[in-house]
């Protein structure tokens, strides 16, 4: 579902960085780099909140993920927030006259 929702922002930030006259390449790989560094940092904070404090194999990691999926949810949010900060950035710089 992440990777859908990426994908048509990814398109967005490709399209506002057009405007403003930047490479869309560069921005769109920005957007990715800090979604998925949000979303971990998420995953990580709500972990921490529901106690887990060390996940060493990937059944851990799969187990923990499907008993809470509303830590899931919470990474998704802040992957979203990385994409608002990408975009606060981008809008931020000077539009060519």
């Amino acid at each position: 579902m992440d990777l859908i929702i990426l994908f048509f922002l990814c398109r967005k930030i490709g399209k506002i960085s057009r405007e403003k006259g930047l490479r869309a390449l560069k921005w769109q790989l920005f957007t990715i780099l800090s979604w998925f560094i949000f979303a971990a940092i998420g995953m990580n904070i709500a972990m921490g909140w529901l106690g887990y404090r060390e996940i060493k194999t990937v059944e851990e990691a799969f187990a923990f993920v499907t008993k809470n999926p509303g830590a899931s949810m919470f990474s998704l949010f802040c992957g979203f927030g990385g994409y608002l900060l990408v975009r606060y950035i981008l809008e931020k710089k000077e539009s060519p006259l």
